[in-house]
C-alpha cells in the first residue's frame, strides 16, 4: 500500500508540473511561430534525471496527457494538440535515452555525468522533436517545411541547453548552504562584467552582439559554483532571446538576407554561447571531485576509514592554523593496540583480521567524542587525539574506550572474534605538527608497560 500511495503522489506531482509548465509555454505561444519559449520539455526531462524514482514509462504517459489536457483547455484544436504534444514527448524520450543509456561510471556521480551529456542529448531531442513538429506546422499552419523545422529545432535546442543544466544541477538541501557561502565569498566583478556586456550587446546590435556576454560568462564559470553558473547562463540566454523577439536587440540589420528568421538565429547563437561556460564549469567541478577523491585516498585508510598519518598531520595543521594565539592544541593522546591480533590472522585468516580492524575503529569512533581524531598508525595500532582533555578526563575516556572494545561483540562467519586492547596515554600541548612525535613516544612507552603488565589495561604517564 505505501508504494502504491507513493506512485499516486508521483503521478499527481508530474501531472501538475506538466500542466503548470504548459501554461507558461502557452502564454508565449503565437500560432504564426508557435511558442517563443517552451520550458516544459527541458524542465520535465530534468526532473526525470534529477529524481530517478520518477524515471519510467508511466511518467512519460502522464507528462503527455498533462500537456495535452492543458493544450485542449487552452482552446487548441484536438489534432494540433495531439501533434504538437507528441513532438514534445518525443523530445523528452529521445534526450533521456542519450542521457541515460550509457553506463554511469566512477568517480563522477549520476548528476554530473548527465550534465556532461547535455549537448548531444539536446541535439538528439531537438532533431526528433523538430522532425515531427515541422510536419505539424507545415500541415496546420502552412509554414515552409524548412523554416518550420528550423524554428522547432532552434527553440528546443536552446531551451534545453539553457534550462536542463539548472534543473539537473539543482542542489540538495544539504548542499545549498555550501553553495551560497562560496558564492557570497566570491567577487562581484564577474557578475558586473556580465551586466555591462549584456547592455553593450543591446547598444551595439548586429549578429556578433549575442556573443558579447561570453567572456563574462566564462569568468563567472571560473569564479562561481556550477549551479550558480547554470542560473546565470539561463538568465542571460533567455534575456537575449526575449530582446531579439521584441526587436530590442537587432542581430540581422536592416536587410534580412538570411534563410532563417532572426529569432531562430538568436536561439542557435545563444545555445552556442551558453554551452561554453557550462563546459568550463563542468570541467572545474569534475577536477575538484577528482582531487577530493585522490586527497581522500591519501588522508584516509581505505580499510578502516580512519585517518592516515598524513591525514592526521593535515587535520592537525588546519586546527593549529585556526588558533590565533597559544597554546595551540592541548589535550590527550591515546595509543591503542589490539591485544594478540596476530593470533586472529594466523587462525582465521587476513580477511577476518581486516574485519576486526574495521569493527574496532568503528567502536573507537562511537565510544569517544565526535571531535576526536582517530588515526591508524599501522597494523593493529591506532592513535587518538582528544582536545581539551585534562588528566582525570583523559583517564576516564581511555578506560571507557577499553571497556567498549572489550564488550564489543565481533562475529565473522559465525566465529566470535572479539578482542581487547591496551592503551597508552600522554598529555600534549603543542603549537606545531612536528611536536606531536614527542607525545607519541611518551604514549608508546606507556603502551609497552600496559602490554608487559598483562594487556587489556590503560597506562597514563601521569599519576592521578
Amino acid at each position: 500500500m505505501p508504494n502504491n500511495k507513493n506512485r499516486i503522489h508521483q503521478v499527481i506531482v508530474l501531472f501538475f508540473f506538466a500542466v503548470l509548465l504548459s501554461v507558461i509555454g502557452l502564454s508565449f505561444r503565437n500560432f504564426e511561430s508557435m511558442s517563443i519559449f517552451w520550458p516544459g520539455n527541458a524542465v520535465l526531462l530534468g526532473l526525470l534525471i534529477r529524481f530517478p524514482a520518477l524515471d519510467n514509462r508511466v511518467s512519460l504517459l502522464v507528462l503527455f496527457f498533462g500537456m495535452l489536457a492543458t493544450d485542449l483547455c487552452w482552446g487548441t484544436p484536438a489534432m494540433i494538440s495531439v501533434g504538437v504534444n507528441f513532438s514534445n514527448i518525443t523530445f523528452i524520450a529521445a534526450a533521456r535515452w542519450v542521457l541515460l543509456t550509457r553506463h554511469f561510471t566512477r568517480p563522477y556521480p549520476r548528476r554530473l555525468q548527465s550534465l556532461m551529456r547535455i549537448f548531444p542529448a539536446s541535439i538528439a531531442g531537438a532533431l526528433v522533436c523538430a522532425a515531427i513538429g515541422g510536419v505539424v506546422s507545415e500541415r496546420y499552419f502552412h509554414d515552409e517545411l524548412f523554416k518550420a523545422w528550423f524554428s522547432w529545432f532552434s527553440e528546443q535546442m536552446s531551451t534545453s541547453i539553457l534550462l536542463l543544466p539548472a534543473v539537473i544541477a539543482l542542489p540538495r538541501r544539504d548542499e545549498l548552504r555550501a553553495i551560497l557561502r562560496k558564492t557570497f565569498e566570491s567577487s562581484l566583478l564577474p557578475l558586473v562584467a556580465l551586466l555591462v556586456t549584456t547592455a553593450m550587446s543591446i547598444w551595439v546590435g548586429g549578429g556578433g552582439s549575442l556573443l558579447f556576454p561570453l567572456p563574462a560568462l566564462l569568468w563567472c564559470a571560473i569564479s562561481y559554483p556550477l549551479f550558480i553558473t547554470c542560473c546565470l547562463t539561463l538568465i542571460t540566454g533567455i534575456s537575449e532571446i526575449i530582446l531579439v523577439a521584441g526587436n530590442v536587440l537587432n542581430i540581422q540589420g536592416e536587410n534580412d538576407l538570411f534563410r532563417i528568421d532572426s529569432l531562430s538565429a538568436a536561439r542557435l547563437g545563444v545555445a552556442a554561447m551558453t554551452i561554453s561556460p557550462l563546459i568550463v564549469s563542468l570541467s572545474i567541478e569534475a577536477n575538484k571531485r577528482l582531487v577530493a577523491r585522490v586527497t581522500r585516498r591519501a588522508d584516509y585508510d581505505l580499510l578502516t576509514g580512519a585517518l592516515t598519518r598524513s591525514g592526521l598531520s593535515s587535520r592537525l595543521q588546519a586546527l593549529l592554523a585556526a588558533r590565533n594565539r597559544p597554546p595551540g592544541f592541548s589535550g590527550a593522546l591515546f595509543l591503542v593496540d589490539i591485544d594478540r591480533f596476530k593470533n586472529i590472522n594466523d587462525t582465521w585468516g587476513h580477511a577476518a583480521g581486516d574485519y576486526v580492524l574495521a569493527q574496532t575503529v568503528l567502536c573507537i569512533q562511537q565510544a569517544l567524542p565526535p571531535a576526536s581524531l582517530v588515526c591508524r598508525m599501522g597494523g593493529e595500532e591506532f592513535l587518538v587525539l582528544l582536545e581539551a582533555a585534562n588528566e582525570p578526563r583523559a583517564f576516564l575516556l581511555a578506560n571507557r574506550l577499553r571497556n567498549s572494545i572489550e564488550n564489543n561483540a565481533i562475529l565473522h562467519k559465525g566465529n566470535d572474534l572479539s578482542v581487547t586492547a591496551s592503551i597508552g596515554i600522554s598529555l600534549l600541548n603543542i603549537s606545531s605538527v612536528q611536536a606531536l612525535d614527542e607525545a607519541i613516544n611518551r604514549a608508546d612507552e606507556q603502551l609497552y608497560i600496559a602490554k608487559s603488565s598483562g594487556r587489556n589495561q590503560v597506562r597514563p604517564e601521569f599519576v592521578l
